[in-house]
């Protein structure tokens, strides 16, 4: 076991994520965590921040929250501006959202096709996972004007989706992303 982390350690591996909520960002860094567990060179970056150059790494993870149906502005921005490289590169991408936690099979299964391999389409990729997990929203602050009155306005529809719209609800699954993160470890040591 000694020696296939040390011939993994040569691979090297970027997770960026882009949050609304504050919640991907432990998605992410779990995700992280798992693959450095399995003895891989990782690097986490926010989309917001100073990303690292794409062809620097052997295998990115690209994920986002998720509100009003949208990644974060700057991970979509991060996929537009290395798109040419992150198709030679194997990916997968991953969402933090409440739309996830939804027992209505075709709600979920719309929403996850529209977060995931739409979006993935959209910039030519073809990541070799997806990972689609719960969300995380902190209602106690302020997330804007706009975030605030659709909260207010949707407030029973909300409750009735199980979401808390005067504290905090976590529907991460870190069993579910520990699972997915073992997927892509999966499929980094079958890469040509």
């Amino acid at each position: 076991m000694k020696r296939e982390n040390n011939m993994n350690s040569q691979v090297k591996v970027l997770v960026v994520y882009g949050t609304r909520w504050g919640g991907t960002i432990g998605v992410a860094h779990k995700i992280a965590d798992g693959l450095k567990g399995a003895g891989f060179e990782v690097n986490v970056a926010n989309a917001r921040a100073n990303v690292p150059r794409v062809a620097d790494y052997d295998f990115i993870v690209v994920g986002s929250g998720i509100r009003a149906d949208q990644w974060t502005k700057e991970t979509l921005a991060f996929l537009e501006k290395n798109a040419i490289e992150l198709r030679k590169k194997k990916t997968a991408m991953f969402v933090s959202c409440s739309m996830a936690e939804r027992t209505e099979t075709i709600v979920r299964e719309k929403a996850r096709e529209t977060y995931l391999p739409k979006v993935a389409e959209r910039f030519g990729l073809r990541p070799v996972s997806y990972g689609f997990f719960g969300g995380y929203m902190n209602m106690k602050k302020s997330h804007g004007f706009l975030a605030d009155l659709v909260v207010r306005v949707n407030g029973r529809n909300l409750r009735r989706h199980g979401l808390d719209i005067l504290g905090v609800t976590d529907n991460r699954d870190w069993i579910a992303i520990e699972a997915w993160t073992a997927e892509i470890i999966r499929a980094i040591l079958d890469a040509p």
